[in-house]
């Protein structure tokens, strides 16, 4: 009898100890998924600023890497016509850890058997400034 308790035991004690460590492999995939992002959004605000400010010299696509991962920003600049306003939209893209949160098993690439398709991350901002330079129309006393 004191067998099959010590057996009962173990078997409650591994289930517990499996639902911990995949508890704790969630959370630093969680973590990691939301430095990714709040990174990203930092990199795209900056661009953002930029452009929005009308400074030359800010490029449209670059990579930066940081912390290890390497980030790609696009920013397209777009005429709206009839009007005299700029659309602006900077998309940041990186290669995201882990597999997709909430995903029950590994996604087949389209054409390749049991290769799991890497897993991108995305941020898109957008925005609108005046085409109209500030100083324009203004007079001098």
């Amino acid at each position: 009898m004191a067998l099959i308790e010590a057996l009962v035991a173990s078997a409650v004690l591994g289930i517990g100890l499996v639902a911990a460590t995949r508890l704790t492999m969630y959370t630093l995939n969680t973590a990691s998924d939301t430095r990714q992002h709040t990174v990203a959004l930092t990199l795209a605000l900056d661009a953002m600023d930029c452009h929005q400010s009308g400074r030359s010299g800010c490029p449209l696509q670059t990579s930066v890497k940081v912390q290890g991962t390497t980030y790609s920003l696009q920013s397209q600049l777009q005429m709206r016509p009839g009007l005299a306003l700029e659309d602006l939209q900077v998309r940041v893209q990186w290669p995201a850890v882990g597999p997709a949160l909430g995903a029950v098993g590994v996604g087949l690439g389209a054409g390749s058997l049991g290769q799991a398709q890497p897993r991108m991350g995305e941020l898109v901002l957008h925005s609108s400034r005046d085409a109209v330079p500030a100083w324009l129309g203004v007079s001098l006393p």
